[in-house]
């Protein structure tokens, strides 16, 4: 360890290589350590959300199957870090998903709500300190009951941005994010710029299975920042 300064000529301790160059690690392992990454989920014996059949998938359809949205105020930064999809059951027929980033919720044409909503049960801090480092303010749901469908106001084009758009057949995910048979994972830290969620703004994963109903096991990964965080 030594010490260098920072851009506001603060000392600072960092790693250094034999030349004294400094060894930098991404951004997020700190985040990590500080108690500022979350997750959300199913646990092993957690009943898997049945998407329901769908006849159509469109943007401004109003049911979702999962979603992360961001709380009102304009911090913290929630910044989305890994979605990851299981399939147990792909349904009768293919299965359509798109995963989508909105506006602030004011600032969609109809305020963005969710109702019908339950939280996922498995939602936690992953530095798995005692007690834990911190709770998270931002809000993993999915439907309730047994239609296991979010409602969500009705959206339009302009209040929105389609991140991802894929199809599960025969439990095989196709799509160029997929990894292996019955998964999906999008790894946003690795995919260009990832995509940041403030005042109410979320992130939403639509799943349309014409063919019979499709059971999933999602999880989720995020981290929730203050401004400074991403200097």
């Amino acid at each position: 360890m030594a010490d260098f300064q920072n851009n506001n000529s603060v000392a600072q301790a960092a790693r250094v290589t034999g030349n004294r160059d400094v060894v930098t690690l991404p951004s997020y392992y700190r985040w990590l350590a500080e108690g500022k990454i979350f997750a959300a989920g199913h646990g092993l014996q957690d009943t898997g959300i049945d998407s329901q059949a769908e006849t159509t998938l469109t943007p401004d359809d109003v049911k979702a199957t999962f979603a992360l949205q961001s709380p009102s105020a304009a911090t913290p930064l929630i910044l989305p870090l890994l979605v990851k999809v299981s399939w147990e059951s792909e349904g009768g027929s293919a299965t359509d998903f798109q995963l989508v980033f909105t506006k602030a919720s004011n600032l969609c044409a109809t305020a963005l709500a969710f109702s019908g909503r339950d939280m996922l049960v498995d939602n936690f801090c992953t530095y798995s300190a005692n007690p834990v480092k911190a709770t998270p303010v931002a809000q993993a749901y999915y439907g309730v009951a047994t239609t296991f469908l979010l409602t969500v106001s009705a959206l339009v084009s302009a209040d929105m941005v389609m991140w991802e758009y894929g199809v599960a057949a025969d439990n095989n995910v196709v799509g160029p994010l997929s990894n292996s048979d019955r998964v999906y994972k999008a790894n946003f830290m690795e995919e260009g710029l990832p995509h940041i969620l403030t005042s109410g703004a979320a992130m939403i994963f639509y799943i349309s299975a014409t063919g019979g109903d499709a059971v999933i096991h999602p999880y989720i990964q995020w981290a929730e920042l203050e401004p400074d965080d991403l200097l």
